[in-house]
């Protein structure tokens, strides 16, 4: 994964992060980005903030709509709360993620492969956000066998890297983003590669005392391949999140400083 701190750059680089100053206890919420040397990425940052920009942007509009429902639903809501989150928090991340490949292909592991409830989520277990809201772009499959990743410095030096061939679909349709309904029916989620995809988090969860639940979700690699091609999935995420003094839970003062350390107290 490659994490990135959206509140340096969005709306206007060099966007002050003086309300983080007081948090310096939580580094992995305020720290600067660190970012690869551009001869290294020719255009990788220029691009990243760019389409990071795009999504915060189309996030604000869908944060709008759920205002809209949460004053129709919710006594004492704010107006237009979730949206100004969007827009002024410094603490919005966007992670660039890379599913490897599976190292059991070939006639042999096909011939040997079960699928099983434990294998759904065999590339990402089953979790929830823990910002509002998720804006997920469509995901990028592409065969590693065929195409192996190389340093950017084996290729002539230019403003940018040349494309990277990538594959029209998964090559198994199980494969991809899953997720769990208030039901419990699990859904396999398609974003067309034109589209993003929204889902909500624990904090919106909070805020709205349940009108919005967070969104259960996992992905699944699917079944090995009968060649010996290598298929990475990769996709960027991008989690609109509460300022770090924001009240998330009002019955007991809870901030979203506060929140996210018990979040990451979760996994230790």
């Amino acid at each position: 994964s490659f994490y990135v701190n959206c509140g340096e750059f969005y709306q206007g680089s060099g966007r002050s992060k003086s309300g983080n100053d007081a948090y310096s206890e939580y580094p992995e919420l305020t720290a600067s980005n660190v970012w690869p040397v551009e001869e290294f990425l020719p255009g990788f940052r220029q691009f990243f903030e760019e389409i990071c920009n795009l999504i915060v942007d189309t996030a604000a509009l869908v944060a709008r709509a759920c205002d809209r429902y949460a004053v129709a639903k919710i006594e004492g809501y704010e107006p237009g709360y979730l949206e100004r989150v969007v827009r002024k928090s410094t603490t919005t991340k966007a992670r660039l993620l890379h599913y490897f490949p599976s190292d059991t292909n070939g006639p042999s592991a096909v011939r040997e492969y079960e699928p099983s409830e434990e294998a759904l989520d065999s590339w990402c277990t089953t979790h929830i956000d823990h910002g509002c809201l998720t804006g997920l772009t469509s995901a990028v499959y592409i065969d590693e066998s065929a195409h192996p990743p190389t340093s950017p410095a084996s290729h002539n030096s230019s403003s940018s890297l040349p494309p990277l061939p990538f594959l029209p679909k998964a090559p198994d349709s199980n494969s991809g983003l899953y997720i769990r309904s208030r039901l419990g029916t699990i859904i396999k989620i398609a974003i067309p590669s034109d589209c993003l995809g929204f889902q909500t988090g624990e904090s919106l969860q909070l805020i709205t005392g349940g009108k919005f639940q967070a969104v259960p979700h996992f992905v699944r690699a699917g079944r090995p391949a009968e060649d010996d091609s290598r298929v990475a999935r990769n996709t960027l995420a991008v989690f609109t999140q509460p300022g770090l003094d924001e009240v998330v839970d009002k019955s007991t003062g809870k901030t979203y400083a506060q929140f996210s350390r018990e979040v990451a107290e979760r996994f230790k």
